[in-house]
């Protein structure tokens, strides 16, 4: 990504039947997607209550299929490349969420490890201006650390050898 789009949250849906028709027994695809600072609205932290009601918002949204998506994404700018990494994204996060019980304490576990090497190494008390707590990634690819917000953990690609998003400032331990 050359320039830097406002960033959203892109969420698969659970299938559904298109209609009733026996004809069409497949299960149509849908998403919803919503600027993440609409998401995470306060510059401060955000009480669980208000992050669900924010989530809740995010599930009313008008879904979209796959062409929905990418006319939306395409139309605020994005790359097909980077449409194809949201639409990717989405998909891994609902297979994480439907495969077992989850919590966002396995995908932010120290150890833990994402589809693209991305290891969790530590936590840190540092908070981003969206309520998230910022954590130390180690690709274990080429050894470069960086932080990140714990909402991505799981979709992080490095930003020295897989042409990741740049990493958050690392703050120091404590």
């Amino acid at each position: 990504m050359t320039d830097r789009h406002p960033e959203i949250v892109l969420l698969k849906l659970p299938e559904q039947d298109p209609g009733a028709s026996a004809l069409a027994p497949a299960k149509a695809e849908r998403f919803v997607m919503m600027d993440r600072h609409e998401l995470f609205q306060t510059l401060g932290p955000v009480s669980r209550e208000r992050l669900m009601e924010n989530f809740a918002q995010l599930l009313r949204q008008p879904s979209l299929d796959e062409d929905g998506v990418r006319e939306a994404l395409l139309h605020r700018g994005f790359s097909i490349r980077d449409i194809d990494d949201q639409l990717a994204a989405a998909r891994r996060k609902y297979a994480v969420m439907t495969s077992k019980p989850t919590s966002w304490e396995h995908i932010t576990r120290i150890g833990s490890r994402n589809p693209d090497g991305q290891q969790i190494v530590r936590k840190t008390d540092a908070g981003g201006p969206q309520g998230q707590r910022i954590f130390v990634l180690r690709c274990t690819v080429c050894g470069h650390e960086y932080g990140a917000y714990g909402i991505d953990a799981d979709i992080r690609r490095c930003p020295a050898c897989q042409e990741g998003p740049p990493g958050l400032p690392v703050p120091p331990e404590s």
